[in-house]
């Protein structure tokens, strides 16, 4: 399977606005999330559901994309 690269970096908020505006113009995505959205959030089922779907699918697409590569 040919093609480019992504790269997922993370890091600190203070540490992304020190970096000079050329570099984060290379940025082709930036997300902001809430580093402990996940505690704050646990106790509202909607979240839950929505939280576990997404696990579910994402770990769907990694098993999919595996036996892709591998036949």
């Amino acid at each position: 399977m040919d093609g480019t690269k992504e790269m997922f970096l993370r890091m600190r908020e203070a540490d992304f606005n020190g970096l000079p505006t050329s570099t984060r113009e290379l940025f082709t995505y930036a997300e902001v999330r809430e580093t402990n959205e996940y505690n704050t959030h646990q106790n509202d089922p909607k979240y839950i559901a929505l939280y576990n779907d997404k696990r579910k699918s994402a770990k769907a697409v990694q098993e999919y994309l595996f036996q892709k590569r591998h036949k």
